[in-house]
């Protein structure tokens, strides 16, 4: 199985990059089910149902969430109704929407995905990633054998921690949330595939993804300052894995980084 992760979606440069880019990268590797995280594409905090619909209009099949899912109200709707839109799992009962989704591809094959988020420097009191991923991947060993992770988290050292305690029983383990991808991808000897994080699909000309004029003024300043999204330098990160689909076991993991150039926007793409 040949699996695309974006990574952090942000803004409406983010999805002017995946309308410009996504479908012919999923052509070129012939990609058999790509997975994004979305929870910045409104305008860096959360998702709307618009916007689900435009990512999935542009290639994704899946989408992955993180510390803003629940914060635009007008994605709940998708995380209720829409089980292929996902927030992290290990947040606390009685929240809506699930962490968890079984994908069946065309071809009748399966790939279990899970979106966690870590807890390291975490405002929210959010369950154990660690014992809710134990449940996650007995749930979806069930019914297959390839289960890709989306760990959402701040710390290094957590994500590797959770790609050790996993390795062998998933399939791939990719780091979101710090929007600087790292280059320490690898392919353990027990074929679970792993990087740090995938990077951020958006603004290269930023902090982050927001203006660097307004973030430099809070680090000089200490005092509030109304972040604004960057526009400048398109930007897709993220990662290509291949699978064995008998074994669930990693063959293949490569970085993906590129600078796109973009056409006139249109209004479809404005947020």
């Amino acid at each position: 199985m040949r699996i695309l992760f974006i990574g952090d979606i942000f803004g409406t440069l983010g999805k002017r990059i995946l309308a410009e880019r996504l479908s012919s990268l999923r052509t070129e590797l012939r990609v058999d089910v790509c997975i994004v995280n979305g929870e910045n594409a409104a305008g860096g905090h959360g998702i709307t149902h618009r916007i689900v619909n435009k990512l999935k209009r542009h290639g994704a099949d899946i989408i992955t969430g993180g510390n803003h899912s629940f914060a635009n109200q007008e994605g709940i709707k998708d995380l209720k109704e829409d089980p292929l839109v996902l927030r992290p799992h290990n947040y606390p009962d009685g929240n809506v929407g699930t962490g968890v989704a079984l994908y069946t591809l065309p071809d009748a094959r399966t790939v279990g995905v899970i979106s966690l988020q870590g807890r390291t420097y975490a405002p929210e009191q959010l369950l154990c990633p660690f014992r809710t991923a134990d449940a996650a991947v007995s749930q979806l060993s069930a019914s297959t054998r390839v289960i890709f992770v989306d760990f959402h988290a701040e710390a290094t050292s957590e994500k590797k921690a959770l790609f050790f305690y996993l390795d062998g029983r998933i399939s791939a383990l990719v780091g979101t949330h710090t929007h600087v991808q790292t280059a320490d991808e690898i392919i353990s000897a027990q074929g679970t595939a792993y990087i740090s994080d995938a990077g951020m699909t958006g603004p290269e000309g930023s902090c982050i993804g927001m203006k660097q004029e307004s973030v430099i003024r809070k680090f000089l300043l200490q005092t509030p300052v109304r972040f604004e999204p960057s526009v400048s330098g398109p930007m897709l990160n993220g990662v290509f894995i291949e699978v064995d689909d008998e074994t669930g076991k990693a063959t293949q993991i490569r970085r993906i980084y590129e600078r796109i150039a973009l056409g006139a926007s249109s209004a479809d793409e404005k947020e």
